[in-house]
């Protein structure tokens, strides 16, 4: 596990891949119409147990890159909810750590019928 580190007049700053990848799900599952990538079920993706299945995270000094797999609900813009997505995490990462995203990459794996979410 790599860990992002930032140098301070007091001391160093260390961010884990985990804490990166923790906030990318946080901010994937708040998108409408993002569903869980796991064939386990159809759980969210993101909730407290499997919160870092289906991202991958690569950093290198203070910029990051991100894979995230998820399902869209049919019906839905698959064009429109990968950037939200990508849009998103992005933000929340930037915002709370100060790392650079340099790509939001993600995967589109499934559909889920309205039948299926139930």
């Amino acid at each position: 596990m790599s860990e992002q580190n930032d140098s301070i007049e007091i001391g160093e700053v260390k961010i884990s891949d985990d804490v990166v990848i923790a906030m990318a799900g946080i901010a994937t599952s708040n998108v409408k119409g993002v569903y869980s990538s796991q064939s386990e079920g159809l759980g969210n993706l993101f909730s407290k147990n499997s919160i870092k299945k289906g991202i991958k995270v690569e950093m290198n000094d203070n910029t990051v890159t991100l894979n995230i797999n998820i399902n869209v609900e049919y019906g839905l813009n698959i064009a429109d909810i990968s950037k939200e997505v990508q849009e998103s995490v992005k933000k929340e990462i930037e915002t709370m750590t100060d790392l650079t995203v340099s790509a939001v990459n993600v995967n589109v794996v499934n559909i889920i019928l309205e039948k299926d979410k139930q």
